[in-house]
């Protein structure tokens, strides 16, 4: 059976050589991780796992990594996402130069949680604070890495959100590390869908239609 990813306390006995990274450039993660454990939440660094030890201080942006390091990095990925929130993930500033780290807080930190334990989940945060970068982020983690002959479909109310919507994906797609972001020419790059060939994942956004037929 496949090992869990590290959700619960007990999770942490699957993988022996993990550890929280207290060496995250992410420091928001550092900071959420000390939020919880003032709250008195015993597996409160379950967002700092890092299943291999090797990687930590690794810079996943370094030019100069090998192919060896850049495939430990990405089954890291694969098999702890938290690690891909929290070290490769980088949220394009907007109207601005350059991108970010994914700010941890509990807002997006919770949906991750409950969608990786399939718990149905409804997201209410003010407007500006994130709530759209937190699915952006889903969808992208499953594209490239978690899914696999995945098809995910996002109904959203007109065609200017639905083009914004894929607009989003794409500039943080953009500016992952080209050995994380696998689409090639050979993908979709339209206005209503993204593809992932390589893993035969897709992502679909649809308007609703004035009648039964559309």
């Amino acid at each position: 059976m496949k090992n869990p990813i590290i959700l619960f306390y007990k999770d942490w006995a699957h993988y022996p050589s993990a550890k929280p990274d207290i060496n995250t450039r992410n420091k928001s993660a550092l900071k959420f991780a000390s939020i919880l454990k003032t709250m008195g939440i015993k597996n409160h660094h379950f967002h700092l796992a890092l299943i291999n030890p090797a990687l930590s201080g690794v810079d996943p942006f370094d030019p100069d990594l090998t192919n060896e390091t850049k495939l430990l990095i990405v089954n890291e990925c694969k098999i702890n996402p938290w690690y891909f929130f929290r070290e490769c993930l980088r949220i394009p500033i907007e109207g601005g130069i350059g991108s970010k780290f994914l700010e941890f807080n509990r807002a997006n930190i919770s949906l991750f949680w409950c969608f990786f334990n399939h718990i149905r989940y409804f997201l209410i945060q003010p407007r500006q604070t994130g709530k759209s970068v937190s699915a952006d982020s889903t969808y992208v983690y499953l594209l490239l890495l978690g899914g696999l002959n995945t098809k995910i479909s996002l109904l959203t109310k007109d065609d200017d959100l639905r083009r914004r919507n894929i607009l989003r994906m794409k500039k943080i797609m953009d500016v992952l590390p080209r050995y994380i972001d696998i689409r090639n020419k050979n993908d979709s790059n339209n206005q209503e869908c993204i593809t992932v060939n390589a893993l035969q994942n897709r992502f679909d956004v649809f308007v609703p239609q004035k009648d039964e037929k559309g």
